[in-house]
């Protein structure tokens, strides 16, 4: 019986543990900055924003807007990230990812009333580690992309006061592969393998206000709903130690919060060519505590000898804040020059600390550059994510499986090691 729970615990313990540690950004799997101008300014753009992005960013500035926009571009993010146990080192292979960006404005003639509409991905993650290094029993291969379809609406109440709201469509897919110890006998009987695949749809909501109490001061206050993703009848392909296939699917569990995230900025047009912008964020985290899953027939490990129903994961995350500060220097009609500075604290406790999201609080530092030709701008940014290294103690790299189930060959404290470049590049066009 020792046995059975042991290899249950240790077999499918990825598809939760996925849900748990950080991944290509420090906030769990949230990636807040949309816009090149965003990762210029390192996301203080709260109260500040002027362009279409506030369909994101804070829709109540859509009043904001000079005249109907559109805004496309993409972000390339670069990850090194490693884990490093006892000599033994391995290494993030998925090291590009590329996300692309679309914003649109319109201002309805006559009226008070500006409209706005945002396709953009503000969660995510991507790691691929060997299959035959350390990390396999937590990761080989993890995927997640939640993509958004925003409608926003925008109200100009008075010279002071504007609010706004949008509805939005999330889509998400979901790719997770893990190798599985079944050696618990230490007769070299070779690894299983996993893999999970599935996708989910769900509709998200968020809220903005901005106040005007000068031309020159602005003060901006966002809500972003939490909703969930429910992998529930995702595909689980599993192979035995010989090989053997056997296919199910995911009865219960598998739900993936996107938290709620609470942000305020203070903007403040100190001279006619010089702004800045501070910001405090807050992301409600702690709704994911655990996950549990449970398989629609149980997995025949070990030719069905150890059969492998369903797990219950601990996940314990923690609520975070973020502080960002951004400034930007009116260089003339033609250069705008954009810098920041933000500090990150993660979620993820060093008890579920995994190769899949290899979280740790960061600083960044951020630049970049605008032209402006007549009606069209042209946007360059740059973001340095520095992580804190850390040590920590934890069974996740033996897929928290119970003795005699432990592999021996992580002993000690793992070493997880992440550095992040973000390029921005963004085209933005005034009708």
């Amino acid at each position: 019986m020792r046995l059975i729970l042991g290899v249950k615990t240790a077999g499918f313990s990825i598809f939760f543990l996925f849900w748990s540690p950080n991944g290509i950004f420090a906030g769990g799997y949230a990636i807040p900055h949309q816009t090149a101008k965003a990762v210029s300014l390192s996301n203080a753009v709260t109260a500040g924003v002027n362009d279409p992005s506030a369909v994101y960013v804070n829709p109540a500035a859509l009043t904001e807007v000079d005249g109907n926009q559109v805004l496309g571009g993409i972000t390339y993010i670069n990850t090194v990230s490693s884990v490093s146990n006892s000599g033994r080192r391995s290494v993030n292979k998925h090291d590009d990812s590329f996300l692309p960006t679309f914003f649109a404005n319109y201002h309805v003639p006559e009226t008070d009333f500006t409209l706005g509409f945002g396709s953009y991905s503000p969660f995510g993650l991507a790691t691929s580690y060997g299959e035959d290094t350390i990390t396999r029993f937590a990761a080989i291969r993890s995927e997640l992309k939640p993509f958004y379809l925003n409608w926003a609406a925008a109200w100009r109440a008075t010279d002071l006061i504007s609010i706004g709201a949008g509805a939005s469509f999330v889509r998400g897919s979901v790719t997770l592969t893990r190798a599985i110890f079944l050696d618990a006998l230490g007769i070299g009987i070779p690894d299983g393998r996993a893999r999970i695949t599935g996708t989910d749809q769900t509709f998200a909501y968020n809220l903005g206000l901005l106040v005007k109490p000068q031309d020159t001061i602005k003060v901006g206050l966002t809500y972003r709903g939490r909703t969930y993703l429910d992998f529930e009848g995702a595909k689980v392909k599993f192979a035995d130690f010989d090989g053997t296939p056997t296919n199910t699917k995911v009865s219960e569990g598998g739900s993936l919060v996107l938290p709620a995230v609470v942000s305020a900025g203070i903007y403040w047009q100190a001279t006619p060519r010089w702004s800045l912008e501070f910001v405090y964020d807050w992301t409600k985290w702690d709704d994911f505590e655990s996950l549990k899953i449970t398989f629609e027939t149980p997995l025949p490990a070990l030719g069905g000898a150890v059969p492998i129903s369903g797990l219950f994961v601990d996940a314990k995350w923690k609520n975070t804040s973020t502080l960002r500060l951004g400034t930007l220097f009116h260089l003339n009609e033609s250069w705008d020059l954009m810098a920041g500075i933000a500090v990150d604290e993660t979620p993820i406790p060093s008890k579920t600390l995994n190769p899949i999201i290899p979280g740790a609080d960061i600083l960044t530092l951020n630049a970049g550059a605008s032209y402006t030709w007549r009606k069209l701008q042209l946007t360059v940014g740059y973001m340095a994510v520095f992580y804190k290294t850390r040590n920590v103690r934890n069974n996740v790299l033996e897929a928290n499986a119970p003795p005699p189930l432990t592999p021996p060959f992580t002993p000690g404290r793992d070493k997880y090691e992440t550095f992040n470049n973000f390029v921005a590049l963004n085209i933005q066009y005034r009708f």
